[in-house]
Order: C-alpha cells, then sequence, then structure tokens
C-alpha cells in the first residue's frame, strides 16, 4: 500500500459555482484505514472519484506515495473502486463480492 495525500484539491462541476469538493486536504498513512462518512452531497463518493482518476481536479492535487497522479490518466492509477450497487450480495462478504466480479 501507499500513503494517499489530497492537497487543496477542489471540484466544481461545469456549470455550477459552489466546490462539489473545496480544498480537500487529508492525509491516509499507509497501512491505515478511512471511513467517509457524511450526509449526501457532501463529496464523500466525488472525492474518492478523484483519487481514481473518475473526476477531474479543478485545483490543488493528489498523490498516491510520491507520486503525483493529478493528471494520471485513471488506467494507470492502480486503484479500485467498487460502486454502491444492489449487485453486490449481502450474503457474500467484501472479498468474496470483489473476487466474484
Amino acid at each position: 500500500m501507499a500513503s494517499v495525500v489530497f492537497e487543496a484539491a477542489s471540484r466544481i462541476y461545469p456549470g455550477t459555482t459552489a466546490p462539489a469538493v473545496d480544498k480537500l486536504n487529508l492525509t491516509v498513512n499507509d497501512g491505515e484505514f478511512l471511513v467517509l462518512v457524511g450526509p449526501s452531497g457532501c463529496g464523500k463518493s466525488t472525492s474518492l472519484r478523484m483519487l481514481a482518476g473518475l473526476e477531474e481536479i479543478d485545483n490543488g492535487r493528489i498523490l498516491i506515495g510520491d507520486r503525483d497522479v493529478t493528471n494520471v490518466a485513471p488506467k494507470d492509477r492502480d486503484i479500485a473502486m467498487v460502486f454502491q450497487s444492489y449487485a453486490l450480495y449481502p450474503h457474500m462478504t467484501v472479498a468474496e463480492n470483489m473476487g466474484f466480479a
């Protein structure tokens, strides 16, 4: 694993003026486990999508380890995501759901 660092990372969707994510500063050290909680629309999913490269970063930067991945294509980030979906099987563990996918 590697550390993940958001440095004043922001995302403003086209046609809007208010940021979906506004200057996020966050460090997750190698080996740490992080849970993002908050109400709908607070930027949890957008932040994760920014990390994976699925959302453009309008300001700031994101590092994985010592590597700046701000402008790196999603396929080159070595990130996996499981999206919230009813296709997840509640009788399976997280590992089993991932393996099944």
